[in-house]
């Protein structure tokens, strides 16, 4: 996948995103759908998940909801996420984010992970800044 940057100078997805691999299947109408292929080196000391990837997942999986639905803002910065660990995280999993609600400055959403079982291992919630064009 080539992003080319905004003529702001935002790429459409973060390249942390790619480096892990975690594919955007949908983003539209205020939800999203990712998915994680796990590797050995994206574990912790026992061979899980690593939290810092959960972490992410529900990031991204929460900010491209928002986006699917804020098409005109240039960009997003995180302000807050609350992230609660539900269960151990193993394999590939797959992020659902939704839209909780969406202002002109401020964007809310949700998120969930779930592991190769269909276990929900993580549940969150963040607030974004949407960042807008530059006027000319």
């Amino acid at each position: 996948m080539t992003d080319k940057p905004s003529t702001d100078g935002w790429l459409p997805s973060p390249p942390f995103q790619h480096h892990l691999g975690i594919e955007t299947v949908e983003a539209a109408d205020g939800k999203s759908l990712l998915r994680f292929t796990f590797k050995p080196e994206y574990g912790n000391r026992k061979g899980d998940v690593h939290g810092g990837v959960l972490a992410t997942l529900a990031d991204l999986a929460m900010s491209q909801a928002i986006r699917s639905q804020a098409t005109d803002i240039a960009g997003m910065s995180t302000i807050s996420m609350t992230i609660n660990y539900l269960d151990i995280a193993s394999g590939n999993l797959v992020a659902r984010g939704r839209i909780v609600k969406v202002g002109r400055t401020i964007g809310v959403g949700e998120a969930t992970c779930e592991d190769g079982h269909g276990r929900i291992v993580i549940h969150a919630t963040g607030t974004f800044r949407m960042i807008r064009p530059k006027k000319a």
